[in-house]
């Protein structure tokens, strides 16, 4: 399994809700609404390793 995907689905992720977020080193690096900024964005950060994207759903859209 993958270490960033796992540190998604057990990170605390309602503080962006609506975004796009970037997971590298089981951290969250990079977010926003430009899914290409934020991943330009993680790129600069962690230029050698394989980020984790992701977008995070509004509420009205996730299932709690």
């Amino acid at each position: 399994m993958d270490k960033n995907y796992d540190y998604f689905m057990k990170a605390n992720v309602e503080e962006y809700i609506g975004e796009w977020i970037v997971i590298c080193n089981q951290r969250i690096v990079s977010h926003g609404k430009d899914v290409k900024k934020v991943f330009e964005k993680a790129k600069l950060l962690c230029p050698k390793e394989r980020p984790f994207l992701a977008r995070i759903p509004e509420k009205d859209t996730m299932i709690l």
